[in-house]
Order: structure tokens, then sequence, then C-alpha cells
């Protein structure tokens, strides 16, 4: 993974930590929100966030396996 130019390396496990807690969060926005144009974009963040979290298990899976 390339950071991001001078930002720090983030482990798997950190990015997959990172999605899951930003989903709860879009979850907890999108609760919150009024209108539901509103809610339904921070639904489609929260699912977008919980499929990178996912996408990162098989590779932290394969890391634990090498240790």
């Amino acid at each position: 993974m390339n950071p991001p130019s001078g930002g720090p390396i983030m482990s798997i496990e950190d990015d997959r930590t990172f999605h899951l807690e930003r989903a709860a969060q879009c979850r907890r926005m999108a609760e919150e929100a009024t209108d539901q144009s509103v809610r339904n974009l921070h639904e489609q963040l929260a699912r977008f966030h919980e499929a990178e979290a996912r996408r990162e298990a098989p590779q932290l899976a394969d890391e634990e396996g090498r240790a």
C-alpha cells in the first residue's frame, strides 16, 4: 500500500480498523440526518467502508499465517 505523500504508513489492521470505525460513524450520521437523501448517502458510505474492511481481511489473514 502506498501512503499519501509524506503520510504515515498504515498497517492492514490499522486500515481495516479505520474503515470499520468510519462505517459506524457513517451509520450514526445516517440515523441523525433529517433528509432522506442525506441518510441514503451516509448509508452508502457505510457500505463502502465495510466493503473496504472486508477487502483487507484476507490480506490480514495471509500476513498472520506467515508470522
